[in-house]
């Protein structure tokens, strides 16, 4: 498998195919609608202070998220060129 391609190719390629992909997808954008609601109740609720706190552990966790979907990408990858070997 070439490694730095898929890497090229999920990191670039693949995040507009995704927004393509879940366009029509209602409990996906009602999911992202409620984060958003939920979020905006919580900033009124809390300080400045725990507010980034809260921001900054939010991005960590959409990175790790991120890494484990690319993770599995690859894997998947390298699965399908063993299955057509």
């Amino acid at each position: 498998m070439d490694r730095d391609f898929m890497c090229f190719f999920y990191r670039n390629i693949l995040p507009e195919r995704t927004e393509v992909a879940v366009q029509g997808n209602i409990p996906y954008h009602k999911a992202e609608e409620m984060v958003r609601e939920m979020e905006d109740e919580l900033h009124a609720r809390i300080d400045d202070e725990t507010w980034n706190l809260y921001l900054k552990m939010s991005d960590l966790a959409g990175e790790a998220q991120r890494m484990l979907g690319e993770a599995l990408y690859l894997q998947g990858a390298e699965d399908w060129e063993h299955m057509l070997q």
